[in-house]
């Protein structure tokens, strides 16, 4: 998920693990030895090679259902649709609470620096997953796919939007649980809505999903993350 408060810290990380963009040229002795980023909650190592299922394979009858998904939606989607999709592209933790903040007025930095830890964890696992499976996006595999939002570079599965938006409904429930319903319809919004703009197919956003409730698995074995839960639910508004 682009999100904006922390994508300019996130984009270097991203851009080196090909995430975000192509692969990078071949880079000198003096550059590969560089520090590998700072692992905070989840390391995401073990995401090179862990059983996930794969995407649909090129040709099959499963990929064609995934292709006609996207093109139903772009044969009904209005330009509210695509106007929303552009909006919720660019969302980030804070859209959850629908204008209604658990948290004081201005929100306590430790909230935003928790976030950005969180992101920066999940972006390199995402990024492992993706180099994984390398499947264009529907707009490069057919040309009749045309998107209404942004084209990013990167491909398609697991979505990233998905993963992040569901990852973070996860997190902020396990901080306010009796919002849980709340975060989990926005959430849904995010993942459905990148379907909708044509820049991924059904099957990337049930992977995102999958592979966000498996993150928040090993999220919650970590002492770290949950002793940051612990802060973060102790400032929350009275």
């Amino acid at each position: 998920m682009k999100f904006k408060k922390t994508q300019l810290l996130l984009a270097a990380a991203a851009l080196a693990l090909g995430a975000c963009g192509p692969k990078p040229a071949v880079r000198g002795p003096e550059h590969q030895s560089q520090a590998a980023p700072k692992v905070y909650y989840v390391n995401p190592e073990p995401y090179k090679s862990l059983r996930f299922a794969p995407p649909p394979a090129p040709g099959s009858l499963e990929q064609q259902a995934d292709i006609a998904g996207v093109l139903a939606w772009q044969n009904k989607r209005t330009e509210e649709d695509c106007a929303r999709a552009r909006r919720t592209a660019d969302e980030d933790y804070d859209a959850f609470w629908g204008g209604r903040s658990p948290f004081p007025e201005p929100p306590p930095a430790e909230l935003k620096e928790f976030f950005v830890r969180l992101a920066g964890d999940l972006e390199a696992s995402l990024g492992k997953m993706k180099k994984r499976y390398l499947r264009p996006r529907p707009f490069m595999a057919y040309s009749e796919a045309q998107p209404c939002i942004k084209k990013p570079k990167s491909f398609s599965y697991p979505s990233g939007h998905t993963v992040f938006s569901r990852v973070y409904a996860l997190v902020l429930a396990d901080i306010v649980p009796d919002r849980k319903a709340e975060f989990f319809a926005k959430a849904d919004e995010i993942a459905q809505d990148r379907v909708i703009g044509g820049v991924h197919y059904p099957a990337d956003i049930a992977a995102g999903k999958a592979f966000g409730d498996l993150y928040f698995g090993e999220l919650q074995k970590s002492e770290a993350y949950r002793r940051d839960i612990e802060r973060l639910r102790a400032l929350l508004a009275k």
